[in-house]
């Protein structure tokens, strides 16, 4: 399938809409749940998403009761898989509905799994002539945590589609967080010709604003004015149109990596922007040793959605 339009829409907008299916994940963090709590969405079917972990939680295990309570049916996945998630987009995808409308919460969901969820989309051509998923966000609060140092893994989101072809320099797109080692790190073993640094921004939370350009000092200081792109993580319409017009300009003569270490939103416009254009790499860089933060996480504002509407490759966008 095709994706044809992008948008960004208010939160309050939801409770016009009517969801055929509602896909949430389960995590460590009081938001995992906070858009299925709070809203009264009509969605005719309710899936969640859970990473296989032996790990014994109270907080998760809370959140479980919460969503096995609303009637969710629950999909099981590991980080490194993606069978259990092609499954259910494959059984969502092919009811014989002509239009589908998904409201997806990635809030607490891994890179990958969004990917894969975009991937499968946009490779197959399924019985619904038109998909308009809703993507949520829910922002949380900042808190200051521990610096991870180590990196686990470095390389493409989708190691199928994503490895360098190494005929062209690179240019490298980086979404800062709070990791500027690993980011730096990466850079070193890329050598990169050019950098691009996106900083997030929040009227909301000064603080995070602040923490991110502060640990990323050392890069932002060799970098010159026109590779820094300040934008308003809350606003996705702002996001997509300074990415596109960055990326534009150096796929031609480049090979573009995206590395969204940034807030998910620039993640979520970095994959949008990789569908349309999929000679552009998005590569990850995991952390290692890294501890979930229980109790952390807490709704800082209502959500961000975005719009994203694919069509059956044989037909056309109707008026």
């Amino acid at each position: 399938m095709e994706l044809t339009h992008i948008s960004e829409i208010d939160y309050n907008e939801l409770r016009y809409e009517r969801f055929d299916y509602f896909i949430a994940v389960c995590g460590y963090q009081p938001r995992c749940y906070s858009l299925a709590s709070k809203t009264g969405l009509n969605a005719t079917v309710k899936f969640l998403l859970k990473i296989d972990e032996q790990i014994n939680c109270a907080e998760r295990n809370k959140h479980m009761e919460f969503f096995e309570a609303n009637g969710f049916t629950t999909y099981t996945e590991s980080l490194t898989e993606s069978t259990a998630i092609e499954k259910l987009v494959n059984e969502i995808c092919n009811k014989n509905i002509e239009r589908l409308n998904i409201l997806i919460d990635y809030s607490c969901m891994p890179k990958k799994w969004y990917a894969v969820i975009m991937d499968n989309i946009t490779r197959n051509n399924f019985r619904s002539e038109k998909i308009n998923l809703f993507l949520s966000y829910t922002p949380k609060i900042f808190e200051q945590t521990d610096k991870i140092n180590n990196t686990e893994y470095f390389g493409p989101i989708m190691q199928e589609k994503d490895d360098l072809r190494k005929t062209k320099p690179v240019t490298i797109i980086a979404g800062l967080d709070n990791n500027a080692k690993l980011l730096n790190e990466a850079i070193k073993q890329i050598r990169p010709v050019n950098i691009m640094a996106f900083v997030p921004e929040s009227k909301t939370d000064p603080d995070y604003t602040f923490s991110v350009a502060e640990n990323n000092k050392l890069l932002l200081e060799k970098l010159s004015s026109n590779h820094i792109f300040r934008y308003d993580m809350n606003h996705p319409d702002s996001i997509n149109s300074l990415l596109t017009s960055c990326c534009l300009d150096h796929r031609i003569n480049q090979e573009v990596m995206i590395i969204p270490q940034g807030p998910k939103v620039f993640s979520m416009m970095a994959l949008l922007l990789s569908v349309r254009y999929p000679d552009l790499k998005l590569w990850e860089i995991i952390g290692k040793n890294g501890t979930h933060a229980q109790g952390q996480g807490l709704p800082a504002s209502d959500p961000v959605i975005v719009k994203a509407t694919f069509l059956d490759d044989e037909n056309e966008e109707d008026n």
